[in-house]
C-alpha cells in the first residue's frame, strides 16, 4: 500500500512538473560548471583517440622507420651507449624496436602503433635508461650507471634540467618537451630525438648519428 502512495505521488509531481522551466539556483554558476565539464569531457575524449597513434594505412608490418638517438649532458654527449646489436643481449632482428648502429634506432610503426608503444619509452627501453620528469638513471653499462638529477646534478656551477628535444627530420625545426618523457610520440621515419641535461640558454645539437640516418630510413 506504501509502495503504491508512493508510486502515485511520484505521479503527481512529474504531471505537475510538465511545461515548467527549471530554475537552478545561484544564477548561472551551475550550469556553467555542466558546459565547462562536458567541453572537458570533449576534449579528453579526441585526446584519447589521438594518442592510438594511428598510422598511414599505406604503412606495412614489416616497414621499418629509422630514428637517430642520443643524451646530451651539460655540454658533451654521454658515451658507452650500445652501438648495434652486437652490445645488446638476444636482439632478434624482428623485433619491433632495435639498436642498429651507433645512436641508430629502428623501429615498426605499424607493429608499435598497434601496442600502442610507438613512444620514446619505447627507445629508452633499449638501453636500459629509466627517466621521471626530473631524473636520469643509466644501467650499470652506459655512464657507469650515474644517475642525473635536476635536485642534485649541476653543470660546472649552473642549475639544469632534464628536456628532450625532437626534431621530426633532420632538417626540421626543434621542439620541445619538459615533461612525460618517455611518452613523447614517435611519429614518423627520420626522426632525430635527444634526451638533454643542460643549463639554460645551452643550444643543444643533433647527435652525429643524424648524418647516417639517410642510410638506415626506408627507401621509396
Amino acid at each position: 500500500m506504501a509502495r503504491s502512495t508512493s508510486a502515485k505521488k511520484i505521479a503527481q509531481l512529474a504531471q505537475k512538473g510538465k511545461g515548467k522551466k527549471v530554475r537552478f539556483q545561484g544564477g548561472s554558476l551551475f550550469p556553467t560548471v555542466i558546459l565547462a565539464v562536458v567541453i572537458l569531457g570533449t576534449i579528453l575524449i579526441a585526446y584519447a583517440r589521438q594518442s592510438g597513434q594511428p598510422v598511414d594505412a599505406s604503412v606495412t608490418a614489416n616497414q621499418s622507420y629509422a630514428t637517430s638517438f642520443g643524451v646530451y649532458k651539460c655540454d658533451a654527449w654521454v658515451e658507452g651507449m650500445p652501438s648495434g646489436p652486437e652490445d645488446i643481449a638476444a636482439v632478434n632482428p624482428e623485433d619491433p624496436a632495435s639498436i642498429v648502429a651507433d645512436g641508430i634506432v629502428t623501429w615498426k610503426p605499424q607493429v608499435l602503433a598497434g601496442e600502442r608503444k610507438a613512444v620514446l619509452g619505447t627507445i629508452l627501453d633499449l638501453y636500459g635508461i629509466a627517466v621521471t620528469d626530473d631524473e636520469i638513471t643509466f644501467p650499470p653499462t652506459i655512464n657507469g650507471g650515474e644517475k642525473i638529477s635536476e635536485a642534485d646534478t649541476k653543470c660546472g656551477d649552473k642549475d639544469a634540467t632534464l628536456t628532450v628535444v625532437v626534431w621530426d627530420t633532420v632538417d626540421a625545426a626543434q621542439k620541445l618537451s619538459i615533461a612525460s618523457f618517455d611518452g613523447v610520440r614517435l611519429t614518423g621515419d627520420g626522426m632525430v630525438i635527444v634526451l638533454a641535461f643542460t643549463a639554460d640558454g645551452t643550444e643543444i645539437p643533433q647527435p652525429a648519428s643524424a648524418a647516417t640516418l639517410g642510410t638506415y630510413q626506408q627507401q621509396g
